[in-house]
């Protein structure tokens, strides 16, 4: 797993998607403010431990949801669940019920996350991954995610859901829970 946390010498560069569906690529030296090491501002110095503890929290969840529990016990009540081109929840309730629900319904197995990269700037987490598991009709089901956190208190209080829709709809159309 590739690790680029970006609270240990040097950053490295990453992307982060923006609010408006842009990249924005962040060099090195800097963080998602613009500002640098050097020059943080009141809140900055505590930077390195919120992003250890983000890093730590999106870990336990992943690992929670590959043993077969519920990675979305680190979602905020009151989190906002964008799925990029597609529908924004704006609770853990109504996204557990229609946007996860009409996938995870359909599995027979976990959903096994694997990670392929994941960055750290303060609040912010980017987690990179595909998910495997196979359907109730026996048919593998595997769709590659990139999830943009924004989290307050070891909690997902925003994300930005990019994933392969195609796979989803297939997945949907395919398999009638009636």
């Amino acid at each position: 797993m590739a690790n680029g946390t970006s609270g240990q010498g040097g950053r490295r560069a990453f992307m982060t998607a923006g609010v408006g569906g842009g990249l924005a690529v962040l060099g090195s030296g800097a963080t998602a403010s613009g500002t640098t090491q050097q020059d943080a501002g009141p809140g900055q110095s505590d930077l390195p431990v919120r992003e250890h503890r983000n890093k730590a929290a999106t870990l336990r969840a992943f690992k929670r949801q590959n043993a077969g529990g519920d990675i979305y016990e680190i979602l905020h009540d009151d989190v906002e669940w964008k799925i990029v081109n597609g529908r924004t929840y704006v609770s853990k309730a109504e996204f557990l019920a229609e946007g996860s629900a009409p996938i995870m319904d359909r599995l027979a197995t976990t959903l096994v996350m694997t990670i392929s990269d994941l960055w750290t700037d303060g609040d912010t987490v980017i987690i990179r991954f595909e998910g495997d598991s196979t359907a109730t009709d026996g048919v593998a089901y595997h769709n590659e995610y990139c999830w943009v956190w924004e989290m307050r208190g070891g909690l997902v209080t925003r994300c930005y859901a990019f994933l392969d829709m195609m796979a989803v709809r297939e997945l949907v159309d395919r398999i009638d829970l009636g």
